[in-house]
C-alpha cells in the first residue's frame, strides 16, 4: 500500500467534511460536535466491554480447565490410593476423632453403671432410674427432671477431673 497515497486520501476527506462543516447554520455545528463526541464514547465504551467480555471468557475458561484437571488429578490420587490399601493388605486410617471412638467404646451394657449421679443436681441416682437407663439408653433425673444419656455423662466424666 502507497502510505503517501493514503494520506492523501484522508486529506481529501477531512478538507471535505470541514467545508461541509462550516457551510451549516450554528446550531447544525453544536449539534455536528454532540453527534462526533457521542459515537467516540459508544465506540469507546464498545471496544472497553468487548476486551473485558473476552477477558473474562479467558479467565474462566482457564479456571473451569484447572478445575477439571485438578478433579481428574484428585480422582486418580485416590484411585491409587485405594489400589495401595488394597493390594498392601493395610486398614485406609480413619479420620474420625479420638473422643468419638471413646465414647463409642464405652456405649456397652458394662459401663451403664457408670452414672452414679446426675451431672445437674448432683444427686445419686436410683436403681429404678439405672434399670430405664439400662432398657431405653435414656432416663430423666427424679430430682431435677435433666435428660440423662450416655454420652452425655461421658462428655461430663471426661471434662471433670
Amino acid at each position: 500500500m502507497d502510505w503517501e497515497n493514503f494520506f492523501d486520501t484522508i486529506g481529501f476527506w477531512y478538507n471535505v467534511f470541514v467545508e461541509w462543516y462550516l457551510v451549516q447554520p450554528i446550531y447544525g455545528q453544536v449539534l455536528t460536535i454532540i453527534g462526533l463526541i457521542t459515537v467516540l464514547v459508544l465506540a469507546i465504551t464498545l471496544v472497553y466491554y468487548t476486551i473485558k467480555g473476552i477477558a473474562y471468557l479467558v479467565y474462566y475458561v482457564l479456571k473451569g480447565i484447572y478445575y477439571l484437571l485438578k478433579g481428574v488429578g484428585f480422582g486418580f490420587y485416590k484411585l491409587f490410593e485405594g489400589f495401595y490399601f488394597l493390594v498392601s493388605g493395610k486398614k485406609k486410617p480413619s479420620k474420625q476423632k479420638v473422643e468419638d471412638v471413646d465414647i463409642q467404646n464405652n456405649m456397652t451394657n458394662d459401663n451403664i453403671y457408670i452414672l452414679e449421679y446426675c451431672s445437674e443436681c448432683g444427686r445419686k441416682i436410683s436403681e429404678k432410674m439405672k434399670i430405664h437407663f439400662e432398657k431405653n439408653g435414656m432416663a430423666f433425673c427424679e430430682n431435677c427432671g435433666k435428660l440423662l444419656t450416655l454420652s452425655n455423662a461421658l462428655r461430663a466424666l471426661s471434662v471433670s477431673p
